[in-house]
């Protein structure tokens, strides 16, 4: 019987607190984004993606911008707590606003608040309605997610910028 008061004690500390060990990384990690921008020709861009030293099922939310001549490719993966991810794609002509002000918003927040949530909002107001994936497996390697992106990219020289959010 003590076990239990133990045990309902810890779960009421948990949901009172409102900081799941989720939102706890998510906040570790909104205070450390990381951005890798790549340019040129799109094998070798590909085989830099897939040294990148992230391992993507660790987070939450990343994004891929990728350029090319006359369209850009626009990708937002969310992790859902079952692992699995949700992604959101966006095609527009020309990127080059969008990641200024993603920019401008990551260092205005300062790690205080999800910095993906905050992307995102950017990204909802900017490009409105994008086409959803869900349930789409965690990517094996950064090269499993972001090589499609740019092998589609319409050009010889190209840019792709991956954006580790939270």
């Amino acid at each position: 019987m003590k076990s239990n008061r133990v045990i309902a004690a810890m779960i009421s500390a948990v949901l009172l607190s409102g900081t799941s060990a989720y939102a706890q990384t998510c906040r570790r990690s909104s205070w450390n984004p990381e951005l890798y921008s790549f340019y040129g020709e799109k094998g070798t861009i590909v085989k830099k993606l897939a040294n990148l030293p992230a391992k993507l099922s660790e987070h939450r939310v990343f994004l891929q911008v990728t350029q090319g001549d006359s369209s850009a490719n626009i990708k937002l993966y969310e992790q859902q707590e079952n692992g699995t991810f949700t992604v959101t794609e966006w095609s527009t002509k020309q990127t080059s606003r969008l990641l200024a002000d993603i920019d401008k918003a990551i260092i205005a927040n300062k790690g205080v608040n999800c910095v993906g949530e905050q992307v995102k909002a950017i990204l909802d107001k900017q490009l409105h309605a994008g086409k959803v994936s869900k349930e789409v497996p965690a990517p094996a390697s950064p090269e499993a997610a972001f090589a499609h992106s740019v092998n589609q990219a319409r050009g010889e020289f190209i840019k792709s910028a991956v954006i580790i959010l939270c």
